[in-house]
């Protein structure tokens, strides 16, 4: 069932190495239990809307479809939600039928979705033609949405995975965008590469993107590739890079919890998240 939303979501603008498989099953809990490693602090707990963030699903084979059917399931458990950002790497490897199965997969949610291109979704071309085919207008572009304005951009350099670097396309379009942006406007950027410093795998230039955004109110930022929950600040501004929730890898931290993140923004600018494991997810052997 859909979920019912009385605001208006308004698009504007343009549009690694591979993780060795533990033959581990994970334990199941209760559906619907929540690990909350990590938290904003100082921040509103309850926001006038909320808003799902999950990346690196790395969507593999039609085997991997019942996986998202319950993840989707238990996110539409919290209630209502008001959009979801799927951060990159919806495909392991590529695939026109891996975008197609994720883009069915999370329709029942109800809700609009907005993706960036991570590097495993230009596997087949080493570049993101297909991803456009499948999710057009969603490299580049800004999302308002009550009061608020989301971000996404495509940090790819084609299918590299390390010491990489944000395209020129890309830093050209933040000098185009961010001046016609409203500065007083609560802001949250979401990117498939990190962007804070000291994270592993973040692209040679993030420090240029961060750069360009900061005249802007930027609230928080989300990030995925590398599989780990970690949280940095920049100018006091949290960015945040999360687990992966996939069935075909693992977290290269060695940590066993994958989910994504619920999150809360409010009027007045403020931002809450909380990680959500997927409790529902058991781990399978798959060859390297």
């Amino acid at each position: 069932m859909g979920v019912t939303r009385s605001r208006k979501n308004e698009p504007i603008g343009p549009g690694s190495n591979a993780i060795s498989r533990r033959s581990l099953l994970r334990g199941l809990g209760a559906l619907g239990a929540a690990s909350l490693a990590f938290r904003g602090t100082a921040l509103a707990a309850d926001g006038d809307f909320r808003f799902i963030v999950v990346n690196d699903l790395h969507h593999a084979t039609a085997e991997c479809d019942p996986f998202f059917r319950r993840l989707v399931a238990q996110m539409a458990s919290h209630g209502t939600i008001d959009l979801c950002l799927i951060v990159g790497d919806l495909a392991d490897a590529g695939k026109p039928e891996s975008f197609t199965a994720v883009r069915e997969a999370f329709a029942p949610l109800g809700v609009p979705i907005y993706t960036v291109p991570g590097n495993h979704d230009c596997d087949v071309e080493k570049n993101t033609r297909l991803y456009s085919e499948a999710f057009p207008g969603r490299l580049n572009y800004v999302v308002r949405h009550n009061g608020w304005q989301f971000i996404g951009l495509d940090s790819t350099q084609g299918n590299s995975s390390m010491n990489t670097r944000i395209a020129e396309a890309t830093l050209s379009w933040l000098d185009t965008t961010v001046p016609t942006l409203d500065r007083a406007t609560p802001t949250v950027v979401f990117t498939h590469f990190p962007l804070a410093n000291g994270v592993n795998m973040m692209p040679l230039n993030a420090g240029d993107v961060r750069a360009r955004l900061a005249p802007l109110n930027l609230r928080g930022g989300f990030n995925g590739h590398y599989h780990a929950r970690i949280e940095r600040r920049d100018r006091d501004v949290p960015l945040i890079t999360n687990a992966c929730c996939s069935r075909v890898r693992d977290n290269h931290d060695g940590s066993l919890e994958e989910g994504y993140l619920l999150c809360s923004a409010s009027s007045d600018g403020k931002l809450s998240w909380e990680f959500v494991e997927f409790v529902a997810a058991r781990k399978q052997v798959v060859g390297v």
